[in-house]
C-alpha cells in the first residue's frame, strides 16, 4: 500500500469516526428525551435559567434577553442551597403575562424569608428587587415545604428576580 492510499484511508476512517460520535450524541440526546418523557427538553431549547426553573417547579417563563446576575450559597448538606438570578426582559416578551402575578406590595412574611435569603447571600441593594412595587409569585415544593421558589417581577425595568432556595 502507497503514502497515498494509507492517507485517503486514514482520511476516511477519520470521517466515518467523526460521523459515527455525531450519530452516537444524536442518539443519545434522543434516547434521554425518550427515558425522561421529555422533561429535559427545556434545557435544550433554551439557553438561560427559565430552564431550570421550569425543570425545578413546573413553571414555563419565556426566555429573557439576559442574565443581569446570579449567585448561590453552594450546596448544602440536605439540597441544593439558594440561588438568586436577575433576568432582563424586553417589551413584548410575555413575561407580563407568564404567572398570575400577586399585585404590590410583597406579604410582609414573604418579604422578611426574602430579605433573610438576599442577606445571606450578600446580595448588593442595587441588585435587589424593590419589594413594594414588584409583581410576585411564590411556591413551595409539595414534596418538600422547606424548599421555596420567590419570584418578582419589576414591570418598571422589565427585571425577573429569581430567588430558590433548597434545603
Amino acid at each position: 500500500m502507497t503514502a497515498r492510499q494509507l492517507r485517503a484511508q486514514l482520511r476516511e476512517a477519520l470521517f466515518l469516526s467523526a460521523l459515527c460520535a455525531g450519530a452516537l450524541a444524536m442518539a443519545s440526546t434522543g434516547l434521554i428525551l425518550l427515558l425522561t418523557g421529555g422533561s429535559l427538553r427545556p434545557l435544550l431549547v433554551r439557553r438561560d435559567y427559565t430552564a431550570v426553573v421550569e425543570l425545578n417547579w413546573g413553571l414555563s417563563l419565556p426566555e429573557s434577553r439576559e442574565e443581569v446576575y446570579k449567585t448561590d450559597s453552594g450546596p448544602s448538606f440536605h439540597g441544593d442551597g439558594t440561588r438568586y438570578h436577575v433576568l432582563q426582559y424586553t417589551v413584548g416578551s410575555g413575561i407580563e403575562s407568564a404567572l398570575a402575578w400577586q399585585a404590590p406590595p410583597v406579604d410582609a412574611d414573604e418579604a422578611e424569608a426574602m430579605v433573610t435569603l438576599m442577606d445571606s447571600l450578600d446580595i448588593p441593594d442595587r441588585l435587589r428587587p424593590d419589594l413594594e412595587s414588584c409583581r410576585w409569585h411564590a411556591a413551595e415544593d409539595p414534596s418538600d415545604s422547606r424548599d421555596h421558589l420567590y419570584l418578582l417581577f419589576d414591570p418598571s425595568t422589565l427585571e425577573l428576580y429569581i430567588l430558590e432556595i433548597f434545603c
